[in-house]
């Protein structure tokens, strides 16, 4: 069953509280929940009334040939079945051949050359057709290439991304977004590696811009300076980015990677992030599944009890929407009623101030102003759905257990730095279809040179997890 997240109610009121302000709504998005969700709820009732809050949302589908022929048949018909039509579907395209050549944890698969590949691309494509969707392409690969001696180039991605950015926008409905490795945009010598890559892929099809932070905790402020960061690396373009927002809602003070238990799940998937140069917040690592069997967590992709109830203790829902604590049980209770009830009435004052406010104050060419979207909608399960500005997530980081690595980069250690592998999430099969949608304040052109403004608070980070950049398994 699909679900939408509309309210004629919160709509009009919504509305009301921004009536100096021009609301455009942000694009539908659509996947299919991980099948860990369906099997968790059923071990932990207790848990079960927020992971319904976040199933709620568009958890992109991970198309990887890890999945045998079969199951990714079945992923594509559910998707494409479920997911309305005027909806962008989210998927991410993870089957490059030789794939994780560095560390070659998830090198297996059923595609193993440039044949087989473009036997799996024509079966996702056909699937797809003319539909809205979303790429994240190939998580691991832009990162091997520009990596100081990294395998990339004779693992043969340059031109195996080529092949993919093709087919993939063939269809003049298909928005790609080509991963890269957080860390490659941090340092100027990578990130003209990064910049020389995306100039050549452009040439094979269209590309709107890159994806940051896949599997990773960086605050969504940091992701936007990446991203300038990127931009004026690529000199003249109109290319864009998209942040992975699943767990970073507390600004990481740690470049640990794996079941950071300090991390909360963060802003829900959108496309009215408000910030100029951030296309999309995505959730492309489902929250609460594993990175590994680091800080009490079970194998990659296993759905982590205590760490879903840290992250949604001290995430979003609980701290933005007002929604009860693990603790606190999901019934709608007084103090729920209460604490959704004061969160919608700040958070609407503080927009309709902050909204006068953006209309004077601007950096070079983003907003510098916030414009938070109110909107507190309480459902049977106690969720409520809202779309703040990026440039107000003053705590939140990133996400998904699978493609970015996590270390802090220095010029000189960068050839002895290990990249690991990433690993899809182990869903075959989805249970019910999510769409997010939410209005927000129309902002201006993508900034290329400097970075939006955004403000982060720090946050108390620790983790037992080593220090070393790599990409981490689903």
């Amino acid at each position: 069953m699909v679900k939408i997240l509309r309210s004629a109610v919160a709509v009009a009121s919504l509305a009301l509280s921004m009536s100096a302000i021009n609301v455009v709504r942000g694009e539908e998005l659509c996947s299919i929940t991980p099948t860990s969700y369906a099997t968790a709820k059923t071990d932990y009732p207790d848990l079960a009334f927020a992971i319904s809050a976040v199933e709620d949302y568009s958890i992109a589908a991970w198309y990887t040939d890890r999945l045998s022929t079969t199951d990714r048949a079945t992923m594509l018909d559910d998707i494409t079945s479920k997911c309305s039509e005027k909806s962008r579907i989210t998927i991410v395209v993870y089957g490059i051949p030789s794939k994780d050549c560095d560390a070659g944890l998830s090198s297996g698969g059923t595609v193993s050359s440039t044949a087989d590949y473009k036997s799996f691309l024509s079966d996702l494509t056909t699937a797809v057709g003319n539909r809205k969707v979303l790429y994240v392409v190939e998580p691991d690969a832009v990162g091997l290439l520009a990596k100081d001696g990294g395998c990339g180039s004779s693992a043969g991605y340059l031109d195996n991304l080529k092949v993919a950015v093709a087919a993939l926008s063939a269809n003049a409905n298909a928005e790609l977004y080509v991963d890269v490795g957080y860390w490659t945009l941090e340092y100027e010598e990578q990130r003209a590696k990064v910049a020389t890559v995306m100039k050549d892929l452009a040439k094979s099809g269209t590309l709107k811009g890159i994806a940051i932070n896949t599997s990773n905790y960086r605050a969504t402020s940091q992701i936007a300076e990446l991203c300038t960061n990127f931009q004026t690396a690529m000199g003249k373009t109109t290319m864009n980015c998209i942040a992975d927002t699943s767990r970073n809602y507390v600004s990481p003070t740690t470049t640990d990677w794996c079941n950071v238990l300090t991390a909360g799940i963060g802003a829900p998937p959108t496309s009215a992030t408000n910030v100029s140069n951030l296309d999309y917040f995505m959730w492309i690592k489902p929250p609460g599944e594993s990175d590994g069997t680091c800080n009490g967590g079970p194998s990659a992709g296993a759905f982590f009890e205590s760490g879903f109830q840290k992250m949604w203790d001290q995430g979003y829902f609980v701290n933005k929407l007002g929604m009860n604590t693990i603790a606190e049980g999901g019934t709608d209770t007084a103090s729920s009623k209460a604490k959704s009830s004061q969160t919608a009435d700040s958070s609407a004052a503080s927009q309709t101030t902050n909204a006068s406010k953006t209309s004077q104050q601007k950096t070079g060419g983003s907003t510098a102003g916030e414009a938070n979207t109110a909107s507190s909608q309480l459902t049977e399960s106690s969720t409520s759905q809202t779309t703040e500005s990026s440039a107000s997530q003053s705590t939140e980081g990133s996400t998904e257990g699978s493609t970015e690595g996590s270390a802090s980069q220095s010029t000189e250690s960068s050839a002895s730095q290990s990249i690991d592998a990433t690993t899809a999430p182990t869903a075959a099969t989805a249970t019910p279809t999510v769409i997010t949608e939410a209005p927000t304040a129309t902002t201006e052109a993508p900034a290329t040179t400097e970075a939006p403004a955004t403000t982060e608070a720090p946050a108390s980070q620790s983790s037992s997890c080593k220090l070393k950049r790599r990409f981490r398994k689903l």
